[in-house]
């Protein structure tokens, strides 16, 4: 839910509100340029109440309305731009009545109304569904699923996920074609169409990037297929890809030499190696690590909290989890702390979207100084946690929880966890 606009203005009142001359609040906001055709307005106008703590009470909820309301104007669907408007002139039961299909006679008479006076400024689509008193069945496509799964995981706040769906769609669009990817319902789409899409990519990618790129498809229809209900099976489940394993490309875990040959690598500069020593001593990601802030650091108890912020979200849910630190990680962190409120970031050269990608440019140019091989870099230093974990007799389901490894089995999902102690005494043991 939105927070209430900022004050501006005269006599103080909030952002959009002013005070009729006899007394009365009102809610006033221009629509954006760009959507003021759909909108068939320029202006949305809502009463606050009659007095001033109405005003404060009301003005949260219809802000987030109007904001709704834009956002769904941005929508492609001319179904959805109808409701919007319907929503608009005549409230939301209206527009709920509309899309049920269950109108009275004032409304429909009211809707042909609205399309007399609209006929000039909204798309003959919209046009027609008020005309005709009703809207389009909405359909489930592989491109309604990837606006989905794109608004779930706040892909508009993430640069890099956001490319990735569009470089997915782009693929999906060039295999299988727009109609499929745009018109075509989920439910109907045939396991023929996954087959083209794995085939185009295998020509141009290699089997273990063919196999991402499928997995993230599987996650979207999969996403779709339980937010909506939709009784269908998802064709890009169990899809094989010849060749996808184990490559050339995969990472390799440092040796205990290796690691502090590299620590050393790092120099004087007092980020590059508390970033180094927690990566090493914790097996966390990168982007975890860049994107703490203050708070995520517990000096007192010696531990680390990696959850979302807002210089970065997590991989997964299990990603986000309390770990101890070791001694001379606290001991860098705690410099690096001094003096900075709780949210400004420990690193701030990194700590902001995709600082983590600076980062490992940078730490990295130092590492091929010490260790050339292609196949370890800084995320070796998390296969040496795992390895040095399994090399202690450290149990899988902790080693998971540790490392922030997701676990599929279902005794591990209930009660509050293991105590940060019982980490910390496999974490010291895996210590070299």
């Amino acid at each position: 839910m939105t927070t209430a606009p900022a004050v501006t203005g005269k006599n103080k009142l909030p952002k959009y509100v002013r005070q009729r001359s006899w007394g009365a609040y009102q809610y006033k906001r221009d629509v954006p340029k760009h959507l003021r055709v759909k909108a068939g307005k320029a202006t949305v106008y809502h009463a606050l109440g009659t007095t001033f703590m109405e005003m404060v009470k009301n003005l949260p909820t219809i802000d987030q309305q109007v904001v709704t309301y834009f956002a769904s104007l941005e929508a492609e669907n001319s179904r959805t731009r109808t409701l919007a408007i319907v929503k608009s002139h005549f409230g939301e039961q209206a527009a709920q009545q509309l899309d049920a299909g269950q109108l009275n006679t004032n409304l429909i008479a009211g809707l042909w109304d609205l399309a007399g006076r609209l006929e000039e400024e909204v798309e003959p689509d919209v046009y027609s569904n008020l005309l005709g008193a009703s809207v389009p069945v909405e359909i489930i496509t592989l491109q309604t699923a990837f606006d989905l799964y794109g608004a779930y995981k706040d892909a508009d706040q993430d640069k890099k996920l956001k490319n990735a769906l569009s470089k997915v769609q782009a693929d999906l669009k060039a295999s299988i074609g727009a109609v499929k990817l745009k018109e075509v319902a989920l439910a109907d789409l045939r396991r023929e169409d996954a087959l083209l899409y794995r085939n185009y990519l295998l020509a141009r990618i290699s089997p273990n990037s063919v196999s991402r790129y499928i997995n993230v498809v599987r996650a979207v229809v999969n996403h779709a297929i339980q937010e909506r209900g939709i009784v269908a099976i998802n064709p890009f489940h169990n899809l094989k890809v010849k060749g996808a394993g184990q490559s050339a490309k995969d990472r390799l875990p440092l040796s205990a030499e290796e690691a502090e040959g590299g620590l050393v690598t790092m120099g004087s500069q007092e980020d590059h190696q508390a970033i180094y020593l927690t990566l090493w001593d914790t097996g966390a990601r990168l982007n975890e690590v860049t994107g703490i802030v203050v708070d995520d650091i517990d000096l007192q108890n010696r531990s680390l909290s990696i959850r979302p912020n807002s210089i970065r979200a997590l991989k997964t849910a299990s990603s986000e989890r309390l770990i101890p630190l070791s001694s001379r990680a606290v001991k860098a962190l705690t410099n690096l702390c001094f003096g900075k409120e709780g949210d400004d970031p420990v690193f701030p050269r990194y700590g902001r979207p995709n600082g983590n990608t600076a980062a490992s440019a940078a730490m990295m140019k130092k590492l091929r100084k010490q260790i050339t091989d292609p196949k370890k870099s800084l995320h070796s230093l998390r296969h040496k946690k795992k390895d040095d974990l399994r090399n202690v007799g450290c149990p899988e389901e902790i080693s998971k929880v540790i490392l922030g490894h997701s676990s599929q089995e279902a005794a591990t999902r209930y009660g509050a966890g293991y105590r940060l102690e019982v980490l910390r005494e496999w974490m010291e043991k895996s210590y070299q």
